[in-house]
């Protein structure tokens, strides 16, 4: 009975430890993003338009959002029901927390006429988006359980093989 438990504690360690792991904390992500040549840009004006902020499930996007242009901007983004004026110099703050059900990749854009075009998230010109979550799937589980599989086989072999005393 005692050469199987260093196998059964091996396995129900492995097996335990997803469970064991606390999930993921959410961040503060801090981001910049200008109105420049009517266009979005993050951090700098020299950075590229149409940017696509990443974020997980649960942080909150802190927007710092600066108006460079001579013109007024609005700063608009459905999915998080926010639309607020942009004036030609001014600065405002948005705070979005996500969840799980946030996830997907969702446009943000200036709704001043000529500065983005189109319906809904396929608008064109002054637009950017927010991805919440992975941009890939995850990989597909089993693989672990296939290195689990083998340790055990290792490990029974070892114990089947090994000299017993006494025999």
């Amino acid at each position: 009975m005692m050469r199987w438990a260093l196998p059964v504690a091996v396995m129900t360690a492995l097996l335990l430890s997803p469970m064991i792991a606390g999930p993921a904390v959410a961040a503060d992500v801090n981001v910049t993003l200008i109105a420049f040549n009517i266009d979005w840009h993050v951090a700098s004006q020299t950075a590229p338009t149409k940017p696509t902020i990443t974020v997980s499930p649960a942080d909150v996007l802190r927007l710092r959002i600066e108006n460079h242009d001579a013109m007024d901007h609005t700063f608009t983004f459905p999915h998080f029901a926010v639309d607020r004026p942009l004036v030609q110099g001014a600065t405002i703050f948005v705070n979005i927390t996500t969840s799980t059900a946030d996830n997907g990749k969702w446009q943000f854009y200036c709704n001043i006429p000529g500065h983005s075009t189109g319906p809904n998230e396929s608008r064109t010109g002054m637009v950017g988006w927010v991805q919440v979550g992975a941009t890939t799937p995850p990989p597909t589980p089993g693989f672990e359980v296939v290195l689990v599989i083998a340790a055990l086989g290792i490990v029974a072999a070892a114990v089947r093989l090994r000299p017993r005393k006494g025999n």
